[in-house]
This record gives structure tokens, sequence and C-alpha cells, in this order.
């Protein structure tokens, strides 16, 4: 506790302006609904607001992306403020100025600070300081609302501090918390150094340059394809399909799923056969819950131990991280075990996105007894499932448009496109290998293009261009559903009607309910297909 002799000093401690000087000069003005310093005016809100708006930015956008709106909140005020003190006490001495910053913000009700070192050279352009903060409105809304948490909670204070001391010295400064009261320790603690200081690998200066400090305008060069919660587009807005990315192709049926996943925080489950893009979509969840930076690690299960687990596990802490184990299935049970109560007791680090897959679908792995039920269903809250190419026949002309344009966009070969008969051609082809095979052949398909002797710019890829070695598959007996239709045809059950619509009814459910692929399927024009199918 503070005595009342130690708050009156308090009050006159340090430069100017002190914190009585800026209480002297609040103005209340009723009248017109103002509360105004030197000025600039101010709001009084309820503490209560600052956790509830955490709260909810974890809640629609996931951890990692809140706490950089948070920080970038902060780091905007802190230089505002910054701004405001040099503007408002022009005559201000700059150490002055600098240290008004911890009295502006204990004046305005966020946190008492209590310096233990702040040493600063403008001259030598050198910074280290190392704070207490007593009563954090973060911490302290924390603690009324959730009791002790995991990881420190003061975001927007520790943006506003690296945003203030930024501001002096025309170069980044990054705090960290250290300790947290909302953790359980006695005060929060925080230390500030240079960006340089830190290391230009350490994770917390990497978030500051790459998503904090840029500007709106800026961030979309910052992040490349990546799209963050400032400026992603909604997943239902319309895309041209000649503009989507492989990501965008691939991954629209199950797009809202793997969003919502990010938003919650949830471990995921990825199905599907080899090459259908689990990696991708395992990519593209990794980045919706950690934005830019982090690792995506590839995790082979059969070769862990719950050692090298627990571990791992210990040394995510701040880092942001996805681990993706490749077929679950293969995990030994201890591991299984070790992570099942990890997940149900949500003692997983926050940085981690723990992800699994499998070639197998949710009922075959339901019905393997070397698979734990607590370890599967921790993991499948949510699961995913991506279908293979053959089951996306009416998909094909996208997906392979947005193949060829990574291709392309590589720079492993000049600009190509799909003729119409090419487009025919790969939608009634065989590839079992998926996405991997795919990008083999239409890159196979664009150097026969070049080979061919072609000079228009695009080059135009035809169905003589693809490599019969990696199109070819084993002959496929025609006849051999003959005698079980002539069986159901003599029993009357079959009519050559029923089966017509059966074939149709399944063309159009291959094709996505789309007309025109679906009589590309089975090979007719789409005014015949419209015509029979009725």
């Amino acid at each position: 506790m503070i005595s009342k002799v130690e708050e009156s000093s308090l009050l006159d401690r340090g430069g100017r302006p002190t914190l009585r000087d800026m209480l002297s000069q609040i103005v209340y003005d009723p009248a017109h609904g103002r509360i105004s310093l030197r000025n600039a005016r101010l709001v009084l809100n309820r503490a209560s607001i600052a956790i509830q708006l955490q709260e909810e930015l974890v809640r629609r956008f996931g951890p990692h992306e809140a706490r950089v709106i948070l920080l970038r909140l902060g780091f905007q005020a802190g230089t505002e403020d910054a701004k405001f003190i040099r503007a408002g006490w022009p005559d201000l001495d700059m150490g002055d100025a600098f240290t008004a910053g911890t009295r502006l913000h204990t004046m305005t009700g966020v946190v008492r600070v209590q310096t233990v070192y702040n040493d600063f050279n403008f001259k030598q352009n050198k910074f280290a300081a190392e704070f207490l903060w007593h009563g954090g409105m973060e911490a302290t809304e924390s603690l009324n609302r959730h009791r002790n948490v995991s990881e420190p909670v003061c975001w927007m204070q520790v943006g506003y501090a690296s945003g203030y001391a930024s501001y002096f010295f025309d170069k980044l400064i990054v705090y960290k918390e250290t300790e947290c009261a909302a953790m359980g320790h006695k005060h929060c603690r925080v230390t500030g150094r240079t960006a340089d200081a830190w290391g230009a690998d350490d994770p917390m200066v990497r978030i500051f340059r790459q998503e904090v400090v840029p500007s709106l305008a800026e961030l979309p060069n910052k992040t490349g394809l990546l799209k963050t919660a400032f400026h992603a587009p909604p997943r239902n807005a319309a895309k041209p399909v000649e503009d989507a990315s492989l990501e965008d192709v691939v991954l629209a049926p199950v797009h809202n799923r793997l969003d919502e996943i990010a938003a919650r925080g949830l471990p995921a489950l990825i199905l599907g056969p080899r090459g259908a893009g689990k990696h991708l979509a395992a990519k593209y969840l990794h980045h919706r819950r950690h934005g830019i930076g982090g690792r995506l690690r590839r995790i082979v299960c059969g070769s862990l131990t719950s050692e090298q687990i627990d571990d791992r596990l210990r040394k995510v802490k701040q880092l942001r991280e996805t681990w993706l184990l490749e077929n679950i299935e293969t995990l030994p049970e201890e591991c299984q075990l070790l992570l099942a109560e990890r997940i149900e007791n949500q003692d997983l680090p926050q940085g981690l996105q723990l992800t699994g897959s499998s070639i197998r679908r949710m009922s075959e792995l339901i019905a393997m007894p070397a698979l734990r039920q607590d370890f599967l269903f921790g993991l499948a809250v949510l699961p995913v499932e991506l279908a293979s190419l053959q089951d996306r026949r009416g998909d094909m002309p996208d997906i392979a448009r947005a193949v060829l344009a990574a291709i392309v966009e590589s720079g492993s070969s000049p600009q190509h496109r799909l003729s119409r008969a090419a487009l025919d051609a790969l939608v009634v082809m065989d590839i079992p290998g998926n996405l991997p095979q795919l990008r083999s052949i239409l890159q196979v398909a664009a150097f026969n293009t070049e080979v061919d002797g072609g000079m228009r710019h695009p080059r135009e890829i035809e169905p003589k261009h693809f490599p019969r070695d990696l199109v070819a598959s084993p002959p496929r007996p025609a006849d051999a559903h003959v005698p079980g239709i002539m069986d159901l045809l003599a029993a009357g059950s079959l009519t050559i009607d029923d089966l017509n619509q059966q074939i149709y009814a399944e063309a159009l459910r291959r094709s996505n309910g789309r007309m025109s692929a679906a009589a590309r399927l089975i090979g007719v024009t789409r005014p015949q297909f419209v015509y029979r199918a009725k």
C-alpha cells in the first residue's frame, strides 16, 4: 500500500509535466460533453472494456491476430501521446518529455508505473529499461473475470510503451512482459530494448516489424498472399475464377470450417487421400491462426516418443507454431495419451496450433483399436475432409488453371493457358496421385508446348501435349458391371430409364451440380444433358 505521504510525493515526482501538472490542467466541460487536457480530448470508460475487447477479438480472429490488433492499437496510442507531449509542452527537456509517458499512463488510470531502471542516451541512440506495473488495467480486469491465466495479457500496454519510446528514438523499441499479475505474479514486469538489441530473429521483434509497425496500406506487401485480420475479405466474397489462387480453389469446400477452427483456437484433424491438399489446409490454418511468421512443422508420428513431445511443448512457449502430425493412426499410444490429456486440460501452449492428418476416413479411424478415442475426438471437434480430384471433376478446370498459374508464378515456366479441349480431357482423366500428379502433368505439358515450337504468348496447352506416361492408367473392364445390370433388368427392379437417370444424377453429384461440367463428364453437350436429365 502507498501511504498518503508517498502518494503526495508521487504527484510531484519526476520531470515536467508532473502528475500534479497534468491533473491541474484537466478541464471538465459538461455543457459540451468534453473532458480535455491541453485541448486534447479525453474520454472516461469502464476499465472492463479492455478485457472484453480482448476476449471478443480472440473469439473472432484467434489469439495471435487479437494480440497483434491490440499491440497495434497500443503502439499507435503511444506514438500519438508522444506527439501530444512534444506539442503540448514544446519547451520540455527531451529527457523529461520521454519519461512523461509513464506519468501520463498513471494519470489516465491505466497503470501505476514504478521504474526499476531507465537507461537512455539520445545522442548515442541507446536504450534499455525495466518497469514494474502495479494495478494495470488489462491484468486487473483479466483477474476479475478469469482468475489466473497462463500467458501475459497486457497487450495494449506493451504496444503503448513500445510506440511511445520508438517515437523519441526514431527507431523501433520493443517491450516484453516477463511477469504478469494476471498469471499470479505480484505485479507486471516489462523490459524494453531496441529491436537491434533483442536481435532480428527474436519472435517479438518479428511480430512488431512485420505486423505491428507497418501501416495498413503496407501490410499486403509485407504479408504476400496472406490476408490478415486487418484487411482480409469475407471468405464468401465473390472472387473471379481467373484470379483464384490454388489455395482458394482447392480449399473452397472447407474454408469456413478452417476459419472457425482458427478463430476458436481448436486442435484440428484433416482427412483426405494422398495429394488432396492436407498440407495446403494445414498451411492455411497456420496463417489464419498465427498470421505471417511462425513455423509449420510436419511431424512423422511413428517416430515420436512422449519425451520428445514434452520437450517440444516446453520449447514452444511464446512462439507461433503449427504441428502437423501426419498419419495420426501411427502415433504411439503413450504419445496419444500425453496429447489427449493436454487437450482435455486445455494445457497446450497458447502459440501452438495442434493439427493431425490421415489418409483414412473418420469411420475407419474410429474403428481402429490402436487409436485412442479421447485423442481422436480431441482433435476432431470440427474434422476437415478433403476429396480426391476424381470426386471433384466439376472443379477440375478451376483447379487445373490454379495449378498452372502457380507453376508460372514460381518461374519454372513462361505463361501458358489451357485450351477448352485440354480442360475437357482433364475432367475425364484419372489422376489418382491428385495435386502432385496434376502438377507434374501440367509442367510436362507446358514444356511440350515450348518444344512444339509455338510462338504465341501465352502458349496454349492442347491434349496432345499431355504426357502419356503420367496419365495412363490401367484399363478398367467396362463390361464388368454388365452381368449385374442384366440381372437387375431381368428381375424388373431396374429399367433403362432408371439407369440413365442414375448416371445423370451421379454426373451432377460429381460436378457439384454444374450442368456444363456434368455434360462434359459423360460426353454429351449441355443441351443434350439438360434434355435427357428431365
